[in-house]
């Protein structure tokens, strides 16, 4: 799969997402809704969040990069950051619709967030050059 095609299909995907977003949003009433309409909106909502994220930051990468590495580092890259703060917006969301979201729990969230990043970048192999004889 060439990067154009990768690229056109997530674009695709993400327009059509928000367009399920928007369906569940303006003909499901939420004081009469079940489960399964909760988890539309959300999981249509992560999908096109993640989506949008994803394809804005693999533009800005390619385009405003300083160094240049493959093309699927890029997109390794701002898919793990799309999925991240999509994450962190939907929990965010729900926490809200519990009516949880309050100065502790966003700073719990945040240092959650941060540690699960730590992690992620601690993993890291540095480069080591071999040299050849």
């Amino acid at each position: 799969m060439t990067i154009r095609q990768f690229i056109t299909i997530m674009v695709f995907g993400t327009l059509m997402c928000w367009a399920g977003w928007g369906v569940v949003l303006w003909n499901i009433d939420p004081y009469e809704a079940g489960l399964v309409s909760f988890l539309f909106f959300y999981i249509t909502l992560f999908l096109a969040l993640t989506g949008t994220i994803s394809t804005t930051l693999y533009t800005v990468y390619h385009f405003f990069g300083d160094v240049q590495i493959p093309v699927f580092r890029y997109v390794q890259r701002s898919m793990g950051y799309g999925l991240s703060v999509a994450s962190v917006l939907v929990v965010l969301l729900l926490a809200q619709m519990f009516s949880l979201l309050n100065v502790w729990t966003v700073s719990l969230l945040i240092l959650i967030a941060a540690f699960v990043l730590s992690l992620k970048l601690s993993k890291r192999r540095p480069y080591i050059p071999t040299y050849e004889a």
